[in-house]
């Protein structure tokens, strides 16, 4: 009887749990809790035979709370770095934990291995020399839409003070933009939007935001020629254009997968950065650009198939291009206009005024720094979780 009443008395004296509305929550237990729902809502997807109403993405992100999945009387205090003025915000909220979006995308990387392929000395284009792309209508069919399931690679390139190739740049830094595009939620605005469209491929692998497009019949394009045309059109989608494309005789067609970014509004981000570096007193030029590597992929015959007058008289020969299909990866459902904002236009993972808060002081710090290379998520830890304000240097261009 004694020890039973210990037990009680024990029991009585721990802290009760913090509920799952409590602003208290670990990042740990919101994660949990919406892979879960996450799960749930994935089950319900199922068609009445157990099987997905459509194919799985390669990639789906796991929950990480955002800045918009937090509430909005959570806001940091005017000493947090990087953040908004607001006097609700306790050191170790959560808050301070980078979004979602900044952990490593869950990708089937090995899939953008491909055989028998070279990679052009900028990074963008792939060039496939592999004999079933070219003789089988499937086996393109099968690779074109693997492929369209996995992103390019943006990202941001910013130099400063090179004037001549020969010339070392002050600062050259890069940001990686994969993850603003890579979402594992669909609105309904991006749904309706690529639903609308009639020259999408519904075969394709996709994750609600991002989706494989054909050329559409009022669209100049490569249709097997080696100038853009209306004609020819085709009314079996993606397989008639692979069978069109694989009974070409000639060596030197090429069938072309384009992966395209879309929606973006670098311009803002670029007026951003420009004003953001010329607040430190720099002068001198400044190149800002944003490549996407990986973004097109080429379907050649094989090496083999070539001779050597089709390589001596390769520039008056007709060439037989088919490029008549994109991947799509928007960075929000409608491209930035004052129309979208009101149409209610939403992002992949978060804002470009959001984005631009998360990195601006980052981005700062790197810069007069003389930082050469790649801003990471781990310069922005480093930056967020120091206990005093890294120090800024006084004149970092000098007199």
């Amino acid at each position: 009887m004694g020890k039973k009443k210990a037990t009680q008395r024990l029991s009585a004296t721990r802290s009760p749990q913090p509920s799952s509305s409590d602003s208290s929550t670990s990042l740990f237990d919101q994660e949990g809790e919406n892979t879960n729902n996450n799960s749930a809502i994935n089950n319900n997807n199922n068609n009445d035979d157990g099987h997905p109403a459509e194919p799985p993405p390669y990639s789906i992100s796991s929950f990480v709370p955002t800045s918009s999945t937090i509430s909005s009387s959570s806001s940091p205090q005017p000493w947090a770095r990087g953040t908004s003025n607001n006097n609700n915000l306790l050191p170790g909220d959560s808050s301070f934990i980078p979004s979602r979006s900044q952990f490593l995308a869950r990708l089937n990387y090995t899939k953008y291995s491909v055989p028998e392929s070279t990679l052009s000395r900028d990074g963008t284009t792939i060039t496939t020399y592999h004999p079933a792309f070219t003789s089988s209508p499937e086996a393109l069919v099968r690779f074109v839409r693997e492929q369209a399931a996995l992103p390019p690679l943006p990202y941001i390139h910013i130099v400063g003070g090179q004037q001549e190739s020969c010339t070392r740049p002050e600062f050259d830094v890069k940001l990686n933009m994969l993850p603003y595009f890579m979402s594992s939620t669909t609105t309904p605005q991006q749904r309706s939007q690529s639903q609308s469209e009639n020259n999408i491929d519904k075969n394709s692998y996709c994750n609600g935001w991002n989706y494989l497009k054909l050329v559409a019949d009022d669209e100049m394009a490569f249709r097997g020629k080696d100038r853009e045309s209306l004609y020819p059109t085709v009314q079996g989608g993606l397989e008639e254009w692979a069978r069109r494309f694989c009974s070409e005789t000639s060596t030197l067609k090429t069938f072309t997968l384009t992966r395209h970014i879309s929606n973006w509004n670098s311009q803002y981000v670029e007026g951003q950065i420009r004003s953001l570096i010329a607040a430190t007193g720099y002068r001198k030029p400044v190149t800002i650009s944003f490549p996407v590597k990986y973004a097109k992929i080429i379907v050649h015959p094989p090496r083999r198939d070539e001779n050597f007058l089709t390589t001596l008289f390769s520039s008056i020969l007709e060439k037989k291009r088919y490029d008549v299909v994109r991947a799509i990866w928007p960075y929000a459902s409608f491209p930035p206009s004052a129309e979208a904002a009101i149409m209610g236009r939403s992002c992949a993972v978060q804002t470009e005024d959001a984005w631009w808060e998360d990195w601006r002081d980052v981005l700062k710090f790197a810069i007069v720094r003389k930082r050469k290379g790649w801003v990471s998520l781990d310069d922005m830890m480093e930056y967020k979780m120091c206990p005093v304000t890294p120090e800024m240097p006084g004149s970092p261009w000098g007199a």
